[in-house]
């Protein structure tokens, strides 16, 4: 099953976030836009994996030692690959805190058989991909856009993630508490 670990959203950010998106949707000519009830901050994606057990483990391990830490949206941005934007809210607040315990995660997940992600860890709430629009509209975004929602993460959850009727769905498999 394809599985990612991740920090789950409140739904008064959720509800922020879907203005957003909104917004996105109109002035964009389409895209495959993430469903409302779905956005999340990706920690680590384990891809396709039965080892529940291990990953539920390394969360534990890995969560040793954090204490509840502070995040808020940041500024809308994208970046282009062939012609099409990666559209992303930012993730500020205590970002320290949030790459302890990103680190904290990648290193349980190694000792429990799982490859570290390559790339570097950049937090943010992905909006939708192929988001296609021009540059003008992508300045505009940029300019007009300016969320207003913070939260209190206290947990982390592996999800499993499918597709089901035509669209991804998020099932939390487990949570671990700080």
């Amino acid at each position: 099953m394809r599985t990612f670990i991740a920090i789950e959203l409140p739904r008064s950010m959720k509800s922020q976030l879907a203005s957003i998106l909104s917004e996105v949707k109109q002035m964009s000519t389409g895209g495959r836009f993430v469903p409302n009830d779905s956005f999340h901050i990706t920690l680590h994606f384990l891809g396709d994996t039965d080892d529940i057990v291990s990953a539920a483990l390394a969360m534990r391990e890995a969560v040793r030692g954090i204490r509840n830490f502070n995040l808020h949206l940041g500024k809308y941005s994208s970046f282009e690959k062939n012609g099409s934007h990666t559209a992303y809210i930012d993730v500020k607040g205590d970002t320290n805190e949030l790459n302890v315990l990103h680190e904290a995660l990648e290193s349980a997940l190694a000792q429990y058989g799982f490859p570290r992600e390559v790339k570097r860890f950049t937090p943010h709430i992905t909006l939708g991909r192929n988001v296609t629009y021009d540059e003008l509209v992508k300045g505009e975004l940029e300019k007009t856009i300016s969320p207003n929602a913070s939260m209190l993460v206290s947990s982390i959850t592996l999800f499993q993630s499918e597709r089901i009727g035509g669209k991804m769905v998020y099932t939390p498999l487990h949570t671990e508490k700080f």
